[in-house]
């Protein structure tokens, strides 16, 4: 009887996930310049070079670090994209467990240093975009009858308050902060 040996599983995506991870949390904690490629190995319980060989140098973590936030937040938009009533919709802009305030943070680091990186600051550009337009496709289903344009308009504006909300989310503000979103976001649905 032959036995099937299954080939050793590549660490190498595990591998960088905890790297980015760690990344993540020193973001949290030193900010974007703060962090050093030492401080990263270490809070990653690995060697500077394990870095570099999963990862790359500094800027290749930064990339990878924006090239996540925009996978994870692209997987979200299948959510947003099934969405059917304006209920569901408010559900996904406005969940009731945010973005962890690490991943939050790290998200603001990123979009600070833009400026500095066109490739960082394109991936978040088109993120926000296909956000929008997302929620443009959702309004054209629950308000046919609306102008075009101004189903944009208020997608635009359900966005900036949803990442707006998230954002504070690190300041752990009292929930009537959460409310009073989802009421200017209710009140720019009903202007449709």
């Amino acid at each position: 009887m032959m036995v099937a040996i299954m080939p050793r599983k590549s660490l190498a995506v595990e591998r960088r996930a905890q790297i980015l991870d760690a990344f993540t949390r020193c973001v949290a904690t030193h900010g974007l310049e703060g962090t050093s490629l030492e401080q990263i190995a270490r809070e990653a319980g690995v060697k500077r070079s394990i870095l570099r060989h999963y990862v790359g140098n500094r800027e290749d973590l930064i990339h990878a670090l924006a090239e996540r936030v925009a996978e994870r937040y692209r997987a979200q938009l299948v959510r947003l994209a099934a969405a059917t009533s304006t209920r569901t919709l408010l559900g996904y802009l406005f969940p009731t467990d945010p973005t962890p305030p690490a991943e939050m943070l790290a998200v603001e680091a990123l979009i600070a240093t833009s400026d500095q990186r066109p490739q960082v600051r394109d991936r978040i550009r088109a993120l926000i975009d296909e956000t929008v337009e997302a929620t443009v496709d959702v309004l054209r289903r629950t308000h046919p009858d609306a102008p075009s344009g101004r189903r944009w308009t208020v997608a635009a504006g359900l966005v900036a308050l949803s990442f707006n909300h998230d954002s504070l989310s690190p300041l752990q503000l009292p929930a009537k902060h959460g409310r009073a979103a989802r009421a200017n976001a209710r009140a720019l649905l009903d202007s449709l």
